[in-house]
């Protein structure tokens, strides 16, 4: 598996886990369009962050 592979994976594993702690913290909130600006923030983390660790893991490990 190449560091690119590996770094789009830890990617997912951090949006995964920023989209738990987003989605908690939207039930904490009473105003819809600030549930609705987490929500968004937390699903879109989902392409952005394993997109990033693709391009990152290469560059940090010398490859």
């Amino acid at each position: 598996m190449s560091t690119a592979v590996i770094g789009a994976i830890v990617g997912l594993v951090v949006a995964a886990i920023d989209f738990a702690l987003l989605r908690l913290l939207a039930s904490r909130v009473e105003l819809p369009e600030t549930k609705r600006v987490l929500n968004v923030t937390g699903l879109s983390q989902f392409v952005l962050l394993p997109i990033v660790g693709y391009l990152v893991a290469p560059l940090m490990s010398g490859e």
